[in-house]
């Protein structure tokens, strides 16, 4: 009989940082020098203000991301659209039932969580068992990120649709106007974050996850079910990716490529984040989202600052060698 006890999890990049000193070191000292950058100066209070609350859901998406990514080395293209299921689950349930903005902002986000659990035992579990590498399941990802963009046109039609809610409140921070939606998207980037470190940090399953993602024959033989936890990192990694679907599309308006247009932002954060761990994408992302509204306010162009980021993202890959096929855990 395999012993119940799980075995500690083996030293791997990403996983095993989550609790050293540089990742705290490195978020407080941003967080400091922004705030006091904020409080200082108006600009830098309109960048940081601006930047921090319009790309939350940028942080929100690229730590579901991360989730999948540290535990299965799969670069899943599919993933933008659990997006856009998001945003557009929500905003059926405003338009179809007349339903507030933070009412279907939940359900929207537990029913992205689902559907991605839905698509990993449909295809990718099935496409793993059947000893698939991890460059053809990346492509799968691909095929099935173009086949749901088509249903989702085929279901909701090719115009836009917006949310039908009156206009949010605006609350002052730093001199700055902002809206109670992205206030709240701010809001559910930090307790997410929090809850999710938390429970991989000191619960059981977190030590599962931990164990699972570091040497997954050795967590199989401690006792660990890797199917059970699998689903609940994909679960988790939906339901981030769906509400920040919903932040998006709040924000804007809900079109079939709402997730695909964001996607290449978040892959790169995600890839330089995940140097220092969870932590560290979430303090790349908030870094990432306040550059791009600095940049867009000093030239006026959004496109610049996106070319500019892109840019400086893959000079930090290159050097710092990163692969970008890790070996599938799926």
């Amino acid at each position: 009989m395999a012993n119940q006890t799980v075995a500690p999890p083996v030293e791997r990049e990403g996983w095993s940082k989550y609790g050293r000193a540089p990742a705290w070191a490195i978020s407080l000292g941003v967080v400091v020098v922004v705030v006091v950058l904020a409080a200082l100066f108006d600009f830098w209070a309109t960048t940081f203000v601006v930047g921090a609350t319009e790309n939350a859901p940028l942080v929100l998406a690229a730590f579901g991301f991360a989730l999948l990514y540290r535990l299965t080395g799969l670069l899943n293209v599919a993933y933008a659209e659990t997006i856009t299921l998001g945003a557009y689950f929500a905003v059926w349930m405003n338009n179809s039932w007349g339903l507030g903005f933070y009412v279907v902002l939940l359900p929207a986000g537990l029913l992205a969580g689902v559907l991605s659990v839905v698509t990993y035992l449909a295809i990718f579990r099935y496409a793993k068992g059947r000893r698939v590498g991890n460059l053809e399941m990346i492509v799968i990802s691909f095929g099935l990120s173009i086949f749901l963009q088509h249903g989702l046109q085929f279901v909701f039609g090719y115009r836009r649709r917006a949310f039908d809610i009156p206009p949010p409140n605006t609350i002052e921070v730093f001199g700055v106007g902002v809206s109670s939606f992205r206030l709240l998207a701010l809001a559910s980037v930090a307790a997410l974050t929090t809850i999710v470190y938390q429970f991989i940090q000191r619960t059981s399953y977190g030590l599962q996850i931990r164990a699972l993602a570091s040497n997954e024959g050795l967590a199989q033989a401690s006792g660990v079910r890797p199917l059970r936890v699998t689903i609940l990192i994909w679960f988790v990694a939906g339901l981030c990716g769906g509400l920040a679907g919903v932040f998006y599309g709040a924000g804007a308006s809900v079109e079939s490529f709402l997730g695909i247009d964001e996607l290449l932002l978040i892959l790169l954060v995600v890839l330089v984040g995940g140097i220092w761990g969870l932590l560290g994408v979430v303090v790349v992302g908030m870094a990432t989202g306040v550059a791009l509204t600095g940049i867009t306010l000093e030239y006026g162009n959004s496109l610049y600052a996106e070319l500019v980021l892109v840019v400086a993202f893959l000079g930090v890959l290159k050097f710092r060698g990163r692969r970008l096929t890790d070996a599938s855990k799926v």
